[in-house]
């Protein structure tokens, strides 16, 4: 089965599973790309097999994941979490991360609204601890 990877590691895993929580067990035959590969997933013997998990997407448990190294992250770790405003006293919260191509944007709820931020160094100063974000980036990006 050819697959599309959104993992830089994934070779080191072997388990994954399905939105609907059914687990697989797969090997990597080859890579086609660097994000694309040929896969073989036990169970999955004929083409009927294969085709029935077409466009399926599967995960890897957040606890399968590799610990971080102090000062990194999992972007996915920022969802949920409270953003504080600088030079006032505005909070908002991530309600999910987003790539559509062109970099992580965070997507940011404030009140009723929600927009989203792209979550560059510039946007977003300090994202260890208390999560900051520019009043700029804030301001130009809720508009």
């Amino acid at each position: 089965m050819r697959a599309q990877l959104f993992s830089e590691n994934l070779p080191d895993h072997r388990i994954v599973y399905s939105q609907d929580g059914r687990k697989f067990q797969f090997r990597i035959l080859r890579f086609l790309e660097k994000s694309r590969a040929i896969i073989a997933i036990d169970g999955v013997a004929d083409r009927t097999a294969a085709e029935s998990l077409k466009n399926e997407c599967f995960y890897l448990k957040r606890d399968d994941l590799p610990a971080t190294a102090p000062g990194e992250f999992y972007l996915c770790d920022l969802v949920g979490r409270e953003v504080a405003v600088m030079d006032s006293d505005l909070r908002c919260k991530i309600l999910g991360v987003q790539n559509y191509g062109a970099g992580d944007l965070l997507e940011i709820s404030y009140g009723e609204e929600a927009f989203f931020v792209p979550f560059t160094r510039e946007n977003f100063p300090n994202a260890e601890g208390e999560i900051l974000m520019t009043r700029a980036a804030f301001e130009g990006f809720r508009k």
